[in-house]
């Protein structure tokens, strides 16, 4: 597996059981894709392509866990009204913490002593 997978079997107790297992995909030919001419089928894609499998053992209270953060990030909209543009959400927030910064000096004022408190304790923004 990855970093990454390993880290997440790590963080939320999940046991791989089992990761011999494949499934398969399969990708129907698209017609009528071509701009010019409407008989071509574009055979330019993977039409069969294959997966790992993985057979998990995770605790009720991790996933109790994982199904709370989806509804908090997704709040159910991703399997019923397409995805949430996740990057829009938080750069709307942003903007609006900034509006709100820079109308009331009160705001602002606490703010920069918040990010004085989390720069002492060791927090580092990632950009």
């Amino acid at each position: 597996m990855s970093k990454e997978l390993d880290k997440f079997c790590e963080n939320y107790e999940v046991r791989v059981l089992n990761d011999q297992k494949r499934r398969a995909r399969y990708r129907p030919p698209q017609f009528f894709t071509d701009p010019l001419r409407a008989d071509i089928i574009r055979n330019d894609f993977i039409e069969h392509e294959s997966e790992r499998v993985f057979t998990v053992e995770i605790p009720e209270g991790r996933l109790r866990a994982l199904v709370e953060l989806e509804q908090r990030f997704f709040k159910w909209h991703h399997h019923t009204q397409g995805e949430i543009d996740m990057f829009q959400m938080l750069m709307d927030k942003e903007r609006e913490e900034s509006f709100m910064r820079q109308t009331n000096p009160a705001v602002q004022k606490a703010y920069e002593q918040y990010s004085i408190m989390l720069n002492l304790a060791g927090y580092q923004r990632k950009i």
